[in-house]
């Protein structure tokens, strides 16, 4: 078993188990198997987030065994970062744009996935916390 720490994402303390020999890697809620991310993102670091999911797809593995929910693939990874990367991508360009909170959640569909386990459940709940960190980071014009 290989321990690896891939950067911040759901929080800053998120270690992957990858199993060579079972060619299998265990990570516990950054990376949802077809499914949105967990409520707010209460605690998550929103860019360091894309850039750990890019490094787990870097390594070697074929199955995703998650902490909740059922077991993956490689593919999986690659896109839950495409879902993240479209939430964030929608809620900066409507903040920049002058969109109230409530506005976004009334208009960001992200149809592509919306098959996916917890999408209108949580959707607007992404939306909120990815919007609380986009503010909170956010520099002047």
């Amino acid at each position: 078993m290989e321990l690896s720490y891939v950067g911040p994402n759901h929080s800053n303390n998120s270690v992957v188990m990858r199993f060579p020999a079972e060619r299998a890697l265990f990570a516990v809620d950054f990376i949802p198997v077809r499914g949105v991310a967990f409520r707010n993102l209460p605690a998550a670091y929103i860019p360091d987030w894309m850039e750990a999911l890019k490094r787990v797809e870097a390594m070697d593995f074929d199955i995703l065994v998650p902490g909740h929910g059922p077991l993956g693939k490689k593919a999986d990874v690659g896109a839950f970062r495409g879902y993240m990367e479209s939430l964030y991508a929608e809620v900066i360009t409507q903040t920049r744009a002058g969109k109230s909170l409530e506005e976004m959640q009334q208009t960001i569909r992200l149809d592509e996935y919306k098959e996916w386990s917890q999408y209108e459940k949580f959707l607007p709940l992404n939306i909120e916390g990815m919007h609380r960190r986009i503010i909170l980071h956010r520099r002047g014009s």
